[in-house]
């Protein structure tokens, strides 16, 4: 999108993105949230030397804040999450910070974009711009090169198989939702659960006797999820809270249907469950509805390829032009 984009990590070293991306990536290798001084001080050094005409801030951390401050490029804040204004020192000091600090936001959904302005960041300066998938990495594939696939990462070969991939979190990404659907699994199916948090160990324990009998895989944390999206037939998705829901555009774009519970917090989900045709499960659910969702998945081969054409409007290359057309703007308006 003819941008020259540097990397900042502000914790830790960045690792495996500095080989994708090569030159670019620094980190600052900061290894505690105390180390506020010593980390203002590093990042104003680094943006000095780096120089840029924009500072485009992802993370929810006050005090890089205070290096903003000092630098003379605007600040474009992505913002994934509403803002924190609930009470305390983030509502009285970080948010003033925040707002003085952002010349522009960018909200994931005009929900996001919403709670934003709701919160007092001006309506006009907050641009809505998806997050995006790449869709050379997340493909669709043939039966013959899903059951090879299978092979490869030693999943059952001739079972219909659902995915999950996620944080396993019980209030925000609703492992209680997955652990109802093992359950309930015929013992034609499998279900794959891809990623870790802290319902891991208590999962693994929960669904033992499930995992002997293949009805369910524990895969942890991988590096390629996109091998188990191409590995399986359907897509479980299960949120309870999601703001935006980038596992949705995985799915479609892997040519996957999406079975999935409602939504209760988070506009950007609901958005796209609805925009995607997702077979709608409930709370209610019962062993015998769950079999009529999984009956009717073979039908949906000729929704599956309309929905990820459809979904090219949320590809990488999509939402580059996007952001680099919000960048223009946000230089034009700083030349002022």
């Amino acid at each position: 999108a003819g941008v020259d984009a540097r990397l900042l990590f502000l914790y830790g070293e960045p690792g495996r993105i500095s080989n994708e991306f090569g030159e670019g990536v620094y980190g600052l290798g900061l290894t505690s949230s105390k180390q506020v001084i010593k980390g203002v001080v590093g990042l104003v050094a680094k943006i000095r030397s780096i120089a840029p005409e924009i500072i485009h801030s992802h993370d929810g951390i006050m005090w890089p804040r205070l290096a903003f401050l000092l630098a003379r490029a605007p600040v474009v804040t992505h913002g994934h999450l509403p803002p924190e204004v609930s009470g305390g020192i983030k509502q009285w000091l970080g948010w003033p910070l925040v707002k003085t600090t952002t010349r522009r936001v960018i909200g994931i959904s005009e929900h996001t974009a919403d709670e934003w302005a709701a919160a007092g960041f001006p309506r006009p300066r907050i641009d809505v711009i998806a997050n995006g998938v790449d869709f050379n990495r997340f493909v669709p594939r043939a039966p013959e090169e899903k059951r090879a696939a299978r092979q490869t990462l030693g999943l059952p070969i001739d079972k219909l198989m659902l995915v999950w991939v996620g944080r396993l979190h019980r209030s925000m990404k609703g492992t209680d939702r997955v652990e109802k659907v093992a359950a309930m699994l015929p013992t034609s199916a499998t279900l794959v659960i891809v990623g870790n948090g802290p319902e891991l160990e208590g999962m693994n324990e929960r669904l033992a006797g499930l995992i002997e009998d293949d009805r369910v895989v524990m895969v942890g944390s991988a590096d390629l999820p996109e091998l188990y999206y191409e590995a399986a037939d359907a897509y479980l998705f299960t949120s309870h809270v999601e703001p935006f829901g980038l596992v949705l555009l995985e799915a479609v774009a892997c040519g996957l249907p999406i079975l999935a519970f409602p939504v209760e917090q988070g506009g950007g989900a609901v958005k796209l469950l609805e925009e995607f045709e997702a077979d709608m499960l409930n709370d209610d659910l019962t062993a015998e509805e769950l079999q009529r969702h999984l009956t009717g998945l073979a039908d949906l081969t000729d929704r599956r390829v309309r929905l990820r054409e459809g979904a090219k409007d949320y590809s990488w290359t999509a939402i580059e032009r996007r952001v680099a057309d919000m960048y223009e703007k946000t230089l034009k308006e700083a030349s002022r």
